[in-house]
């Protein structure tokens, strides 16, 4: 089975407090992920960190119970922050960053570089033979380049799709686009 490959660049997704506070009225979906019920808002924020800032980072929707900044190494360097590689939703020892929007900014404890990983849904999770919690090895089919300690998140609303970072697509020569296959599991 080929999975998609999709490079994913810095965003956030944010709790209604947080949207509330930054933005002040309802955000405007402009595009649907591939996952359903998820959408990419018009809206950006500015990420300030401890040496940078980063501008026009994309705000993910719908909202979340917490906010989550997620950022590459390369990202999380250039602001000057030590965000730790975690799972989302796992925000245990997430670094401090400022979030600042047209009507506000707020201070969370909310940046992480996220652990590569396989979204699916049950019915591919079985075809793959994987279930949530899962780590698995990749093989590219371009390269034949092995993608190790990928996290299987199951959901029903999931599409099927490996995301990698920015930063870990570049090592191993990955574009959007690029399919791969489970190679082993555990």
């Amino acid at each position: 089975m080929k999975i998609p490959i999709i490079v994913h660049h810095r965003h956030v997704h944010l709790s209604q407090k947080d949207m509330d506070a930054l933005f002040g009225s309802k955000l405007a979906p402009i595009a649907e992920l591939g996952h359903k019920g998820q959408h990419v808002f018009k809206e950006t924020v500015a990420v300030i960190g401890e040496q940078g800032i980063l501008e026009h980072v994309r705000v993910l929707g719908p909202a979340r119970e917490s906010t989550q900044l997620e950022l590459s190494p390369v990202e999380a360097a250039a602001l000057g922050v030590d965000a730790p590689v975690r799972a989302s939703g796992e925000l245990s020892g997430a670094a401090t960053v400022t979030l600042r929007g047209p009507h506000g900014q707020v201070r969370r404890k909310c940046a992480i570089i996220p652990i590569r990983h396989l979204h699916a849904n049950g019915a591919d999770a079985t075809r793959l033979g994987v279930k949530d919690g899962d780590v698995v090895t990749l093989e590219l089919y371009k390269t034949g380049a092995h993608v190790e300690h990928v996290l299987v998140r199951v959901h029903p609303s999931f599409a099927l799709e490996c995301h990698l970072s920015p930063d870990e697509a570049a090592e191993l020569w990955v574009t959007a686009g690029d399919r791969a296959s489970v190679r082993k599991v555990g």
